[in-house]
């Protein structure tokens, strides 16, 4: 019987397209943090499909497999925990990304030692998320909505478009619109350029990269059409937030 979570690895996976992990399992329950790609998940009986922001929890002694779809990364935790421990098998991500940043927290200080506490801080952390996540399941169009901002996350800076990011989940882009403006008081573009200005603006206050190098890097057409959103979500133009 096991007081409290306990981890005892952790790590990065990344494959390239065709790139299939074959069926295994382990002793310990397995936590896995998708974060780029497309990949159908066996496990047990039952197959997933994960998309980025995606976490699968494998129970331990429990055959599961990953198939690549099309490339894919992701953050893997391996934990002591009760075979009967309150998780959901699936859950997703939410729009802060509370998740992923506790598995790339849990990943960095997983091969620092001395930081125990620490680790158990987070995993604690991860344990009580995860048990809310149990119940209720999140509906279709959550998972929906979820699956567009991590898209929005993970392609920002590719020049990408509303009606590619339908098209990736299967949906008309009216129909993306109206999930978003339910669930956001939103748009989809007005939600990808705030990731975009977030991206920029930590650019600007913590490097030196000039502004042309900032725009390529956050999908933004030139300097001018970055200078123009920063200045109408801010106030200010670029330079009044160098070094802030």
């Amino acid at each position: 019987m096991h007081t409290s979570p306990r981890l005892l690895g952790a790590g990065i996976h990344v494959a390239p397209p065709g790139k299939d992990y074959p069926s295994h399992a382990h002793t310990s329950w397995e936590l896995v943090y998708y974060v780029r790609g497309r990949i159908t998940c066996p496990v047990g009986d039952t197959s997933y499909d994960a998309t980025p922001g995606t976490v699968l929890l494998t129970p331990p002694h429990t055959w599961h497999a990953e198939q690549s779809r099309t490339g894919y990364a992701n953050r893997f935790l391996q934990v002591d925990a009760n075979p009967t421990q309150p998780w959901p098998r699936l859950c997703y991500d939410d729009a802060d990304h509370t998740l992923g940043r506790v598995f790339d927290a849990l990943v960095r200080e997983s091969t620092q030692p001395g930081n125990d506490e620490l680790r158990a801080l987070l995993l604690a952390e991860l344990d009580l998320r995860l048990r809310r996540a149990a119940s209720p399941p999140p509906t279709p169009t959550e998972q929906l909505v979820t699956q567009a901002e991590q898209l929005f996350e993970e392609r920002f800076a590719t020049g990408l478009r509303i009606a590619a990011v339908a098209a990736d989940l299967g949906i008309s882009p009216s129909g993306l619109r109206a999930a978003f403006t339910r669930l956001r008081g939103t748009s989809p573009q007005a939600a990808l350029q705030a990731v975009r200005l977030r991206h920029a603006l930590a650019h600007i206050r913590n490097s030196t990269l000039p502004l042309q190098a900032v725009a390529e890097l956050t999908g933004y057409h030139s300097v001018s059409h970055l200078s123009r959103h920063i200045k109408a979500a801010t106030g200010q133009p670029p330079g009044a937030h160098r070094g802030a």
